[in-house]
């Protein structure tokens, strides 16, 4: 049932990004269709593969897990309303990728052009609020300038985005699009509960909790209510893990069939996502052939082949093949992207390479802005130390070091423990081979990324600690329930550190849901002015939605107020009114006072 639930969801996604992907491809664009007919035909789907498993006498069990799922795609988008993206990434090009889908834009056929006030960046650049207050400075290279941010809207991979304006078109209403996260996220879940159901002698509550634990990274968590597509990596990784698992076990139509969609699904989210499945499939194949699997290594070849090119030929058309034509590179602005993360990169790491920035990077303090760090020594920390700084930088979506958690690195060392323990006594058994090609695979695709230090880049790195905590449950050793049990805490530790993010953000929604009250309480027209650094001009559906008249141009008024937690500014002739604030809201002014 659990698999049910799961093979429901993921095919709720990939129905819906194959239906807009052959939608572009004969010249049509996202409309309010898509979304509910990829729901009604993954309900049908899972109609017959409930009959598969449990027979044709099953209306209950089919009702249930319809039931389960729906509620579960509707609560998601329902909740999602409620809360506003604060990432930088995400009001910054992922938003306004979202914004030019959902208006008709078909990026298979057309090429957005730059608007003039978005031209490239030049002079000072200032922040006008918000996540930080530096002020940057550009530098006068020489060289061809170019807009990083239409070059990401107009070559990069946009699979959940595509999906997001699918179900912006049905709602009209823009953060609905980020339930995306959490449907992939419970997905991901389910699937691994099926997988853990399937062992007899772990406790029902000990599967639940390993279920949590695996499926629940911080990544996925942090960004669980922005637009930033990251934590949709995490969550299509380990969907491709573990239904390689279970098809280890045994195949069958649907294990195949959600195989299909969840590689389908993984292509298309980043670049560096398209490599990660490349790499998992090939490491899930040679496996097969090593264990001399060889009927289930044809099947799964087979589908590793259709998925792809499902993903790239018609999903993934635009960018894939677009770029190919135009620009005779598949992974067009790449290298502008890589040298971009560069520039961001903190001083301290411009002469170490890239296993030393990693380690660097885990066993640092949670933390996004190390400029001021001149020295390795000064951003070490002792594992499971933690300070105020690590649990406040829990509101930020794209947190660069130590990005899994203050207790992460804690966490590794005694995953390591248990991990050479296991490799002196139990290097003989199946168990601990097993767990070795996991580590094996996973490890490849975190060791070819050059800016692996920056955790959303590697958000499958949380696998490593998870997978050695699951190979635990099978192999016994002197203090083996003292180190488990330190390792699930310390684990436990990070993914609470994580859901913190989702308090944050319910405060600062609740900020922004007051400002944007007090602007439609004036019945005035307001002044919008995006600021230099980054332009994020996203922001215009906030004011759309409220109903709220605009005018964007530079302010210059008395009455000048910053968008929360954004980069826009606002003008108003009067000054904005003084409503009764939410409890919520009081208790945080409260709590950030002085």
């Amino acid at each position: 049932m659990y698999f049910l639930v799961a093979f429901c969801l993921v095919n709720t996604l990939a129905f819906s990004l194959l239906f807009c992907g052959i939608g572009f491809l004969a010249g049509f664009t996202i409309s309010v269709w898509q979304f509910p007919t990829a729901v009604i035909l993954a309900l049908v789907c899972n109609y017959f593969a409930t009959n598969y498993f449990f027979g044709k006498k099953n209306k209950y069990r089919i009702l249930k897990i319809s039931g389960l799922s729906i509620s579960l795609i509707t609560s998601l988008i329902f909740i999602s309303s409620f809360f506003y993206d604060i990432s930088f990434d995400g009001q910054w090009y992922h938003q306004e990728t979202i914004i030019q889908l959902k208006n008709k834009w078909n990026p298979v056929f057309n090429k957005l052009d730059i608007p003039v006030n978005e031209n490239t960046t030049s002079g000072t650049e200032v922040w006008c609020t918000g996540i930080d207050n530096p002020v940057y400075k550009a530098e006068n290279t020489g060289k061809p300038a170019f807009n990083l941010k239409f070059l990401n809207i107009n070559h990069f991979s946009k699979g959940t985005e595509i999906i997001e304006a699918s179900i912006y078109a049905l709602t009209n209403r823009i953060e609905t699009g980020k339930s995306v996260n959490g449907i992939f996220l419970l997905a991901s879940f389910f699937l691994a509960l099926s997988f853990l159901y399937k062992i007899d002698h772990i406790s029902n509550k000990r599967k639940w909790l390993l279920a949590m634990l695996i499926s629940f990274n911080p990544i996925t968590l942090t960004q669980l209510l922005s637009f930033c597509v990251d934590g949709v990596v995490a969550s299509s990784l380990l969907s491709l893990l573990v239904i390689s698992c279970l098809l280890f076990q045994g195949t069958n139509r649907y294990y195949l069939w959600i195989l299909t969609s969840i590689i389908t699904l993984s292509c298309n989210i980043k670049y560096t996502s398209l490599v990660f499945t490349a790499i998992f499939c090939l490491g899930f194949l040679i496996t097969l052939l090593i264990n001399k699997k060889k009927k289930s290594f044809n099947q799964v070849l087979i589908i590793c082949v259709f998925g792809g090119m499902t993903g790239i030929f018609i999903c993934g058309f635009h960018p894939y093949l677009t770029n190919f034509i135009h620009d005779h590179n598949m992974f067009y602005g790449l290298k502008e992207t890589k040298d971009e993360i560069r520039a961001i990169t903190p001083p301290v790491y411009k002469n170490l390479n890239r296993f030393e920035e990693l380690f660097l990077s885990l066993s640092s303090h949670t933390d996004s802005y190390s400029d001021n760090k001149s020295s390795i020594t000064e951003m070490l920390k002792i594992p499971f130390t933690v300070n105020k700084n690590e649990l406040l930088n829990a509101d930020d979506p794209e947190v660069k070091l130590s990005a899994f958690g203050p207790f992460y690195s804690g966490s590794l060392l005694i995953a390591l423990i248990i991990f050479f323990i296991a490799l002196a006594k139990f290097y003989r058994s199946a168990v601990f081979k097993q767990e070795l090609t996991v580590l094996v695979i996973i490890s490849s695709t975190i060791l070819i990324m050059p800016n692996s230090w920056w955790g959303r880049n590697v958000p499958q790195f949380w696998l490593l600690p998870v997978s050695i905590l699951f190979m635990s449950e099978f192999i016994s050793f002197k203090y083996d329930k003292l180190l488990k049990g330190c390792l699930c805490f310390a684990l436990g530790l990070n993914v609470i550190w994580a859901s913190l993010a989702i308090i944050f953000n319910l405060f600062i929604s609740i900020h922004i849901d007051y400002q944007l009250s007090q602007l439609k309480a004036l019945h005035l027209p307001v002044t919008v002015e995006y600021c230099p650094y980054r332009r994020f001009k996203s922001n215009r559906v906030r004011f759309y939605e409220s109903d709220i008249p605009f005018l964007e141009k530079p302010v210059t008024g008395n009455y000048i107020y910053n968008v929360i937690h954004s980069n826009t500014r606002i003008e108003t002739t009067v000054p904005l009114p003084h409503l009764p604030k939410p409890l919520l809201l009081v208790w945080s002014e409260k709590i950030n006072a002085p």
